[in-house]
């Protein structure tokens, strides 16, 4: 467990002077200098903690498209005249290019097994401190420590948490079936979630990221089944002959919405906290794949009730469903599937047919309108929205392999997540409460 041990706030916590924009590709990002971290009490390193620790958080606001760091040989020289100093020369920081600088002194616990950092932000063009954070943690927690610093330095600049410390569960192909695995936002951390030896499917996060439902053939059949997020402890959440799939936890977790055959076609129907059972779709074609609104007021799905014998997305109501207005929302093309809310309720993405290739797509609720966001002659398809919906992840074929990337909402570069050969049904974890 990370322990926050001191919050040191600075005086006067005046926004920063930099324009953030969230759609733009020209966007100004912050230049960042960040020293080397200090370890204090004259110890000894022998293991390079501090120059691992740094470099993870070098890549995280790298990762955060918000920030350009200076390089080191710039500023060299004034690190080396304030290593001994608690103070800063914000004129000679500025000087070199600095925005802002990120200082930071550590020392490790009885015989190496934690460590206390001690962080600290400044702002060179505002001459002031901005924030300090000290965390103690565990060896094995190294990596989940910085995330959180660097989650805290976005949140100042942009009073939205990062989102260093979340993760992505995805199926991947094993010769037994499609296992679930998690991987960290950075790429590190891929470790295996589930081992069931069966096939898996559809993988979804309940909104505090403690656990994961799914749908197994464990038992020869397509249940519905919950797994906490250390893969420690599992159960049946729901188990009907026929399927029990497509799974999606409500906002406030008093819902799932799921997809059950026990209508002899598809359906959507709400599982409440109770194990009560509340149909939603009654059409003689296919209902699936619900998203949730982020007020837990509307669900977006797929369906081919349009006649044409092709999947297109649709928004009901939570609540009645068939029973009122179905409004459709993908058009111009011949197949969509997969509709991913965004988390500030204003987007939808989805999967898209766009020529002989699928690709992602986000209908604007505002615009009514709808924008190819991928690009390119593989197929992108099966999107989630990260927690501060600046990015999307998504399945990509590529030279006949299928890979997990990353890509920022409009950004034009994606960056490759996986190398496994066989990422599936990428599901990016909401914040966690802890």
């Amino acid at each position: 467990m990370v322990m926050i041990l001191l919050l040191l706030v600075g005086i006067g916590m005046a926004a920063p002077q930099v324009d953030i924009d969230l759609e733009r590709e020209t966007r100004k990002k912050v230049a960042l200098a960040i020293t080397d971290f200090v370890i204090s009490d004259s110890g000894s390193d022998v293991l390079g903690i501090g120059k691992e620790a740094k470099k993870i958080l070098q890549k995280d606001l790298i990762l955060s498209e918000w920030f350009s760091l200076l390089p080191e040989q710039v500023f060299e020289e004034l690190e080396k005249i304030e290593r001994s100093s608690s103070k800063v020369d914000y004129r000679n920081w500025r000087q070199v290019g600095a925005q802002w600088l990120i200082k930071t002194e550590y020392r490790l616990t009885a015989k190496g097994k934690g460590q206390i950092f001690t962080f600290r932000l400044y702002d060179a063009v505002s001459k002031r401190f901005l924030l300090g954070k000290r965390y103690k943690a565990s060896r094995d927690l190294l990596r989940k420590t910085i995330h959180r610093f660097a989650d805290e330095v976005v949140m100042q600049l942009t009073g939205k948490r990062g989102i260093a410390e979340t993760e992505i569960a995805f199926l991947n192909q094993e010769k037994s079936g499609k296992e679930i695995y998690l991987i960290d936002f950075d790429g590190h951390n891929l470790r295996r979630l589930t081992h069931d030896n069966t096939v898996n499917l559809s993988p979804a996060w309940s909104p505090d990221a403690k656990w994961i439902i799914y749908t197994s053939y464990a038992a020869r059949n397509p249940d519905l089944i919950m797994i906490d997020a250390n893969g420690k402890k599992k159960q049946t959440l729901h188990r009907l002959p026929g399927l029990n799939t497509a799974a999606a936890w409500s906002p406030d977790m008093q819902r799932i919405a799921l997809v059950l055959s026990r209508d002899q076609n598809s359906e959507i129907y709400i599982l409440s906290s109770d194990r009560e059972l509340k149909r939603l779709t009654r059409h003689f074609n296919i209902d699936t794949s619900p998203t949730w609104s982020p007020d837990g007021r509307k669900i977006a799905f797929t369906s081919d009730r349009s006649g044409t014998g092709a999947p297109q997305i649709y928004i009901m109501d939570s609540l009645k469903g068939d029973n009122s207005k179905v409004t459709r929302i993908s058009f111009g093309s011949t197949y969509n599937d997969n509709p991913a809310w965004s988390p500030n309720g204003d987007q939808i993405a989805y999967t898209s047919r766009v020529g002989k290739r699928f690709q992602i797509s986000i209908y604007d609720l505002n615009t009514r309108q709808s924008k190819v966001v991928t690009k390119g002659p593989e197929s992108c398809e099966q999107p989630s929205w990260s927690p501060d919906g600046r990015f999307l992840i998504y399945r990509k074929r590529e030279n006949g392999r299928h890979n997990l990337f990353i890509q920022r909402l409009g950004g034009s570069e994606s960056r490759q997540l996986t190398f496994s050969d066989q990422g599936h049904s990428p599901a990016w974890s909401p914040h966690n409460r802890d």
